[in-house]
């Protein structure tokens, strides 16, 4: 039988310290730049896209490698995104995977 693992994806992005310090700090230069004529916001959403694309890429490269040594160490023949899966027996790593990604400190792009 094969051993399945799940991370939910959409929690490290929003519970995980530096998923939520990445958000905060993008949200912090929105809400400064609402007093900014309507072109100059427009442009700044499309940087803060950006950034915020770059950001998720960041936190998922520092988690894949993570991923793959939990599911090695748990002998995983396969690990889903929780979002995902409707049905089965599957061990959670979310937890542990928020707390070694956290570990590695602010994401830096």
């Amino acid at each position: 039988m094969a051993t399945l693992l799940v991370v939910d994806l959409a929690a490290l992005l929003d519970t995980s310290k530096v998923g939520a310090e990445a958000a905060k700090g993008l949200e912090k230069t929105w809400n400064e730049a609402k007093k900014l004529p309507d072109d100059q916001r427009a442009e700044l959403l499309a940087k803060l896209q950006g950034k915020r694309d770059a950001l998720r890429e960041a936190l998922f490269a520092r988690a894949r490698p993570i991923v793959a040594e939990l599911a090695k160490e748990k002998k995983a023949d396969a690990v889903l995104d929780k979002s995902a899966v409707l049905w089965g027996k599957a061990d959670d790593i979310t937890k542990a995977l928020i707390k070694k990604v956290d570990a590695g400190g602010p994401l830096k792009i």
